[in-house]
């Protein structure tokens, strides 16, 4: 199997900590923002990090490759069984990416993309994203995992925005967040979370 990501890339983080904890065999391939490698291109525009490559089936979208991985290589299970909590984890992560995602994209337009820094902006993105993370404090009082009693997809596609919003915007979560920062140093105690990076 190969799974093609950036590195620092959440997305990316994701698939291969699924791919981690599920022990499979995985060959990472790391390539440069703006320059897809022709394997990508071959598959189509919208293959990017992640992008699994299992045999002769190829699966791109983050959302796509963790439910995929989920389906094929079913043990040990990363969704409940419980059909409920199972429709539990798929709410939280679209609530992650509503809430927390749309920060996290306004952060890095400002301190990755754009070509000139606008300092003032900048911490106001800043100040938004850690602000976003306030209500999710809460929702982790009394919480050892996201959705139940053990590790879900939810939890590893929350946790994935951190380490990303270190490397490019040098913020942690804060320390009197509590219970949001005790179930973030779980989750990075854990030898799957380590970021991905090339040789």
């Amino acid at each position: 199997m190969l799974l093609y990501l950036l590195h620092t890339c959440p997305f990316g983080h994701r698939a291969a900590m699924v791919v981690r904890e599920k022990n499979l065999h995985v060959e990472l391939r790391f390539y440069e923002p703006g320059k897809r490698p022709p394997e990508l291109d071959a598959v189509g525009p919208r293959a990017k990090s992640p992008t699994i490559f299992d045999g002769e089936t190829r699966v791109y979208d983050s959302a796509v490759v963790l439910e995929y991985l989920e389906e094929r290589y079913s043990q040990p299970a990363l969704m409940p069984k419980d059909v409920s909590q199972r429709a539990s984890v798929r709410m939280l992560i679209a609530r992650y990416n509503d809430e927390i995602g749309s920060k996290y994209s306004a952060l890095l337009t400002e301190i990755v993309f754009k070509k000139e820094r606008d300092e003032a902006k900048i911490a106001e993105v800043k100040k938004a994203f850690l602000d976003a993370l306030v209500p999710w404090n809460e929702y982790f009082k009394g919480r050892t995992y996201a959705v139940g009693d053990a590790l879900s997809l939810a939890d590893i596609t929350l946790y994935t925005f951190f380490p990303s919003v270190k490397a490019h915007a040098n913020l942690d979560v804060p320390p009197e967040l509590t219970h949001l920062r005790a179930w973030h140093d779980r989750m990075k105690s854990r030898p799957s979370a380590e970021v991905p990076s090339p040789a």
